[in-house]
Formats: structure tokens, C-alpha cells, sequence
């Protein structure tokens, strides 16, 4: 996947890692709610959502990640925009997902009508 200009291996499909990933996006999503950006200083909110993001990234794909995708920037659009290309490529990944459980499904009805006509056929003579 890949995280503003920074390509990460990671795979949505390993049950571990995404676990990983629905812990600690729905942390940061959480946290990033709670914040009340008309009680603090603007400088205060952007480094509070970065350092939100900035764990967040570190604890799905390893300690020290989050610098090399934001080139040790705070910057509050890389932040928010990184967060949205973690959550596109988890979107796209469960759209996979959920298309090749769609086609699984299926493939087990046809087999599964296809036996039960050869059974009712076997039964009639």
C-alpha cells in the first residue's frame, strides 16, 4: 500500500495485522474525536492530531514509520491525507474481500444444488 509518497508492506489479509489495524485505527479514530479544536491553540490541535497519527501508523506498521512517511514534518494536511490513504487502502482491500466471499458463496450453492439434483436423480430410479 502506499502512504502519501512512502510504499508499506502490509496485508490486510493476514488475520494478525488486520486486527493490528482495526485496534489501533479505531484508537486513533476515537482520539482524534475527542478533540476540541475550539478549546486549544491551533499549534496545539496540529500536533495533537499528529502525534494521534503519528502512534497510530507506528503501532500498525512498526516503530519509526511515521517519520519516514512525513519526513519528520507536522504538518497537519500530510497527516489527515496519510490517514485517509490508510483507510482507502483498507476500504479497497474489503471490497476484495467481500467479492471473493460473494463468489465463494456461490460457487458452494452451485455445488451444493448440483449434488442435491444428482441425489434426487439417484433416488428416482
Amino acid at each position: 500500500m502506499k502512504i502519501l509518497d512512502t510504499e508499506i508492506e502490509f496485508d490486510f489479509y493476514d488475520a494478525e495485522q488486520a486486527e493490528k489495524f482495526e485496534k489501533y485505527a479505531e484508537i486513533a479514530t476515537q482520539e482524534l474525536n475527542n478533540i476540541n479544536a475550539n478549546k486549544i491553540k491551533q499549534s496545539v490541535f496540529i500536533r495533537t492530531v499528529y502525534e494521534i497519527v503519528e502512534r497510530c501508523f507506528n503501532n500498525i506498521f512498526g516503530e519509526g514509520i511515521a517519520e519516514k512517511i512525513f519526513n519528520n514534518k507536522k504538518d497537519f494536511h500530510l497527516c489527515i491525507k496519510a490517514f485517509k490513504d490508510l483507510v482507502k487502502s483498507r476500504l479497497e482491500q474489503e471490497n476484495v474481500i467481500a467479492k471473493e466471499i460473494d463468489d465463494l458463496q456461490k460457487e458452494m450453492s452451485e455445488a451444493t444444488t448440483k449434488y442435491s439434483n444428482r441425489a434426487t436423480r439417484r433416488t428416482k430410479k
